[in-house]
């Protein structure tokens, strides 16, 4: 069985030498069709602890909404947006000739508080009181399954880079969004926001692989798939590389790459839906930690801050329920300790809603 073969050749940023006995003639990378692509989405992602883990501490809250378009070689010369076509043509010169193209747009907010949030008091031993505040553009590159010119069998892939552009400190509106929300559910304020890090315009790059490797009519029946990623994100805000995979087990699968957590490259490039769909799943990403602004303080200036861990892992447990346009997931996440004092690791929930045109 493919799935079980391949699982054993794959090594994350390039995949090992597989040669199917079925694969004796080499055939080109195939183009995707239309109807393989037609699918584009809207996305509302919220995670928090306060409401489905029973804390307020740490990462506290976030929120995403995204727009991920069609196959933009559905679009043609002038036809295609301006703000689309020069980074269309700018990352179509770093991705296979043959691959599809999708855009996705951003905006999120992260976060972050100390473990005790009714004193006014300065912590100098926990997490800083900080938050994200960023809008992101994603160039997204498909490539089916297809046999190198070489034998090599290759499972779909997914390559993701993403620039995201924000800031920190009281400009990312935290207090603000934290306490609003605080006095709609009808909780006491967080009260030590004046000790936030500082305004810090940021920037960050990030490049992400996916493959997704599935057992034999896991679209049509039942059946199993493991999603495996490795990347990086390079800024002022966040440095790491990460590695981690998704395996999934349930009913009529959709043909995508995963269900993240909010984080860059997180949006998934759907290719065909079935009519509808259930299926379980359990995740982890690994990141090696170079830098984090929310912890480690403003680059330039003296903040707020702690020391980090280097290493740094999440967990993720939960399910999905579709249809051909929508699906909606729900998951449950462990968050690794982020730093040397901490008394332990952050639990939160995480839901998302996908509507699929």
């Amino acid at each position: 069985m493919k799935f079980w073969r391949a699982a054993l050749a794959l090594s994350f940023g390039s995949l090992a030498t597989f040669a199917p006995e079925t694969c004796a003639e080499s055939t080109p990378p195939p183009v995707a069709t239309d109807d393989q692509l037609h699918f584009g989405s809207v996305s509302v992602y919220s995670e928090n602890d306060k409401y489905f883990a029973g804390t307020d501490q740490h990462y506290t809250n976030g929120f995403k909404l995204s727009f991920l378009t069609t196959d933009l070689r559905n679009f043609t010369g002038e036809s295609i947006p301006w703000p689309v076509r020069p980074i269309a043509r700018a990352f179509g010169r770093l991705t296979v000739p043959d691959a599809a193209y999708k855009l996705s747009l951003s905006l999120g907010q992260n976060i972050y508080t100390p473990e005790r949030i009714h004193t006014t008091e300065f912590q100098p031993n926990d997490r800083p009181y900080a938050a994200w505040l960023y809008v992101g553009a994603a160039f997204q590159n498909y490539l089916p399954e297809h046999t190198t010119p070489g034998g090599t069998w290759i499972p779909p892939r997914l390559d993701v880079f993403e620039i995201t552009f924000g800031s920190v400190g009281p400009s990312a509106r935290g207090r603000e969004i934290q306490n609003g929300f605080h006095d709609i559910i009808g909780v006491p304020h967080a009260e030590g926001w004046d000790h936030q890090i500082h305004n810090e315009p940021g920037l960050n790059l990030v490049f992400e692989r996916k493959y997704r490797l599935e057992t034999d009519g896991s679209h049509d029946g039942f059946g199993a798939a493991f999603i495996p990623h490795a990347g990086f994100s390079l800024g002022n805000i966040f440095t790491y590389a990460n590695l981690g995979f998704e395996i999934r087990t349930g009913w009529k699968q959709p043909d995508d790459f995963g269900t993240n957590l909010i984080r860059p490259s997180g949006d998934s490039n759907s290719t065909t839906r079935p009519r509808w769909s259930a299926f379980f799943f359990g995740a982890i990403d690994g990141r090696a930690v170079a830098r984090d602004i929310t912890l480690d303080g403003n680059s330039f200036r003296d903040s707020p801050r702690v020391d980090r861990k280097h290493f740094v892992a999440d967990w993720q447990f939960g399910f999905a329920l579709g249809l051909r346009h929508f699906q909606i997931t729900y998951s449950q996440a462990v968050r690794t300790k982020e730093f040397y004092g901490q008394r332990k690791s952050s639990v939160f929930g995480s839901i998302s809603g996908t509507f699929y045109y």
